[in-house]
């Protein structure tokens, strides 16, 4: 602010004057001129407000900034007092700094000032005791704190909220630091092991897991330190001793800690531990009716076996003893006699060829498609039942022994079924490969069956369990009168 007229007190550049050489009165003068200027340029970029007020509170400079801030013009603010931007109830707070800065030389202070709109503000305020135009006056300067007091009022409620969430939070939150020792827990948690929050706060995470398993399986901060996020599943303890499973949901909480968010998961692990022993007791019970209707299966074959040997082979042995008794007796005749006791006795060789053909397993290496063919061929043979065998699986690679011999063994049961129960003439076997599967197809002209009743017969469980085994699929196509369609789909396993 420039002045026409000098102000009394401060020495006066033009009084006794002397013009020097290469200098008049008038460059002089412009160079009082420039300093004035200056020091009104530096006060005005200063970044907060400043002021120079006399013992009595009257303003004698001010800054640009401060009449920003304030809202009065420069006009006003020559006739306002300092007292005017407080409220009341602040005013002897401010005056007794006042004093201070007149009495010790310095003095400052965290006030709310009141600008012309009514806004209050929140300045930090400083002030100088010096000596201008020969009066005691106070020299300050003032900072706007309103960002900062925002910024700790938004870190204050969020603080809050953090607090309140982190309080009331259903599940169980802990925090600790990079060591295992608790820095923060909640109420939740305190209440899923029994503990208060300032016993915890004395302990260390790794005294709530149970020591076995913390022998086995260590804690581990590195990954959550690099930041990683991690789902960690321990034994704990509960204060009283008991065990407590849970599942935690680590990550880094700030620079030094962790943060886990813990569920309670013991029920769920007992019901899950309940189902898997009650699927293994399921599998183990149906384990034991397949091995029941194994048993139950052999028993019928050595039944079966020995009903054939007593009513084939025996009477065919039984037969030729009698003729060679009766050769034996009756001296004419006996080539006769001889010769129909051979012809017994090849019977009866034949009948076990075919007995053993039936029941004797294949040895390992055997050709799937030879070994069916051998068997369509001794049942046409021996029994006289005509059966057509297709067989479409490409040789490039060798199947499963085990895999063929129970296809072998699924046909045979089959074939058995037909000629003994289905009362039929003919049947057709078909196989191919399709997608990766083995495709059985069995079809006869016997008199079919209702498969309600008969699919719980002991030869179809068989064949149904041999399939299943292998995680294939059986199908039956029939009723009474028609015959009978089976069909069958077995994965490929290769050796």
């Amino acid at each position: 602010m420039k002045r026409s007229t000098v102000d009394p007190g401060i020495p006066n550049p033009f009084t006794n004057l002397q013009v020097l050489e290469g200098e008049n009165i008038f460059s002089l003068k412009d160079r009082v001129i420039r300093k004035n200027e200056l020091s009104d340029l530096i006060i005005n970029c200063l970044p907060g407000v400043f002021y120079l007020q006399d013992q009595d509170g009257k303003y004698l400079r001010w800054n640009r900034n401060f009449e920003l801030a304030s809202g009065f013009s420069s006009e006003e603010i020559k006739v306002l007092n300092a007292m005017d931007f407080f409220d009341e109830e602040i005013r002897d707070q401010v005056k007794a700094v006042t004093k201070k800065v007149f009495e010790e030389g310095q003095a400052e202070i965290e006030v709310t000032v009141v600008n012309k709109s009514g806004q209050r503000i929140l300045y930090y305020l400083n002030g100088f005791a010096v000596n201008y135009e020969g009066k005691l006056c106070l020299l300050g300067a003032g900072i706007d704190l309103s960002a900062r007091e925002n910024a700790q009022k938004e870190i204050r409620e969020n603080q809050e909220k953090y607090r309140s969430l982190f309080e009331q939070a259903s599940d169980p939150i802990l925090i600790t630091d990079f060591k295992g020792k608790f820095t923060d827990v909640n109420s939740s948690f305190c209440k899923l092991f029994g503990y208060t929050k300032r016993e915890l706060l004395k302990m260390n995470i790794t005294s709530l897991i149970c020591p076995q398993q913390l022998r086995e399986r260590p804690m581990e901060f590195e990954p959550v330190i690099k930041g990683k996020h991690v789902i960690n599943e321990r034994r704990m303890m509960h204060k009283d001793g008991s065990m407590v499973e849970t599942e935690a949901n680590v990550k880094k909480f700030g620079e030094d800690g962790q943060m886990a968010i813990v569920r309670d998961v013991t029920v769920i692990r007992k019901l899950q531990r309940r189902m898997e022993e009650e699927r293994m007791e399921q599998k183990e019970q149906e384990q034991k009716k397949i091995t029941r209707a194994v048993i139950k299966a052999q028993e019928i074959e050595r039944n079966l076996i020995g009903r054939e040997l007593h009513d084939n082979v025996n009477q065919l042995l039984a037969s030729a003893r009698m003729c060679l008794s009766t050769a034996k007796r009756t001296p004419a005749g006996k080539k006769e006699f001889v010769n129909t006791t051979i012809r017994m006795i090849d019977d009866a060789i034949s009948e076990i060829r075919l007995l053993s053909k039936k029941h004797v397993t294949p040895q390992n290496g055997f050709l799937l498609k030879e070994q069916i063919q051998s068997l369509v061929k001794v049942m046409g043979e021996g029994i006289g039942f005509k059966i057509e065998f297709e067989y479409e699986i490409p040789g490039t690679r060798e199947l499963l022994e085990d895999l063929k011999l129970n296809i072998y063994r699924i046909i045979q049961e089959q074939l058995n079924n037909v000629y003994k129960h289905a009362s039929a003439s003919r049947a057709r076997i078909h196989m191919y490969a399709k997608n990766n599967l083995i495709h059985i197809s069995i079809t006869d002209d016997g008199i079919g069956f209702e498969v309600g009743i008969k699919k719980s017969g002991v030869g179809i469980v068989n064949i149904i369990n041999r399939v299943e085994s292998y995680n294939g699929h059986v199908s039956f196509n029939t009723k009474p009168g028609v015959g009978c369609k089976l069909d069958i789909r077995i994965p490929m396993i290769f050796q």
